[in-house]
């Protein structure tokens, strides 16, 4: 759920967020993107400003394509989740570490990079939610309980 919140705000914020990240970028870092340790983002856009312009729109659409994933593979994992309830089948907790391992992908480049300050934040959260959904399918609870149910009702423990 913290992936599609973190989702929504890359797409509700759009250049001016991508703007802004930029800007922040310069600002905080300009040796991170090549520039002398004294330059600022008004220096940048003052002196470029068409560039500037497609730098943000290029921004933006790496941050929405990042949270196009991130919603993309938060689905997999819900709906795979939502298969799991029932009996815990086997091939639905594959299903939900395959596309919970391709969901931590977007997350660690989110990490790695210098993205806004709540995108990251909803970002930790799914990466740590992600990784305790994979680690939850495979607990040996987990296990006894898919073999209960798929052995039937008559090997349940009387209550």
């Amino acid at each position: 759920m913290s992936a599609v919140i973190g989702a929504v705000l890359v797409f509700a914020g759009g250049n001016d967020m991508a703007d802004e990240n930029i800007r922040d970028v310069i600002d905080d870092h300009p040796d991170v993107v090549g520039l002398p340790s004294n330059t600022s983002a008004a220096d940048i856009k003052s002196l470029s400003g068409p560039i500037w312009d497609e730098l943000v729109s290029d921004r933006a659409g790496s941050l929405a394509a990042r949270a196009g994933f991130a919603i993309f593979t938060a689905v997999c994992v819900l709906v795979f989740t939502l298969c799991v309830r029932k009996n815990a089948a086997t091939w639905a907790r594959v299903l939900i570490t395959i596309s919970g391992v391709v969901a931590l992908f977007p997350h660690i480049l989110i990490l790695g990079d210098y993205e806004p300050e709540t995108v990251m934040a909803f970002s930790f959260v799914a990466l740590l939610a992600t990784l305790v959904a994979i680690v939850l399918c495979w607990l040996p609870p987990t296990n006894r309980y898919a073999r209960e149910r798929k052995a039937g009702p008559s090997a349940w423990p009387a209550s």
